[in-house]
């Protein structure tokens, strides 16, 4: 059970380091302001033929291919925000809570969605003046990673990647702390037990 919580432990620091590295990504990328006049970042094979219609998966609507993922985000964020996930109980914890944690006065509840993907309380605007700076291998990110230089408003290849990378680090996050949550649970039952079994003789 040790070796476990160990092993866990050791998954968290790794998603912190993760974390932090995209963080920094995101950093530079907004520091990386491109020339207006430049064309260098745009090629003839990344500008769409036409522009073919496709309907949305979560409301129907016809969509263009260069805003689908935008709109298809815009949606989710709708549906989203009608699914109520709370709890009457606040994260304590010394580092950043992966989950929102924003307190609802009228349901007297604590919001449990992911902090990076929750609509009713992260509105931050992703796009900016800068670079996209999406990594151009995902399977390997580093701080020295080749990243996407297209401007981050024109580049429709890489939409939202710093939200949806974020996520799957939280997730994976909040994952490891309930495994962690239920070893300490299991010890503490196995502690009780022992101690049980220590005081019959004595009855």
């Amino acid at each position: 059970m040790c070796i476990f919580v160990q092993v866990a432990h050791q998954k968290i620091l790794e998603l912190q380091n993760q974390r932090l590295v995209i963080m920094n990504l995101i950093k530079n990328a907004k520091a990386t302001i491109l020339d207006n006049n430049s064309e260098e970042d745009i090629s003839e094979d990344e500008v769409p033929a036409d522009n073919e219609e496709v309907d949305c998966v979560i409301c129907g609507m016809a969509c263009t291919d260069k805003n689908t993922v935008r709109h298809m985000e815009r949606c989710y964020n709708k549906s989203e925000a009608k699914l109520g996930l709370g709890s009457t109980v606040k994260c304590h914890v010394t580092w950043e809570s992966p989950v929102c944690d924003a307190y609802d006065r009228q349901q007297g509840t604590y919001c449990k969605k992911l902090r990076v993907l929750c609509p009713d309380h992260n509105k931050e605007k992703e796009e900016h003046d800068g670079i996209c700076g999406c990594p151009l291998d995902l399977s390997n990110i580093s701080e020295t990673s080749t990243v996407c230089h297209k401007a981050k408003r024109a580049c429709n290849k890489h939409t939202s990647w710093e939200k949806l990378r974020l996520a799957e680090i939280d997730m994976e996050r909040v994952l490891q702390d309930l495994k962690l949550e239920d070893s300490f649970e299991e010890m503490k039952k196995e502690k009780s037990t022992d101690c049980d079994s220590a005081l019959i003789p004595l009855l």
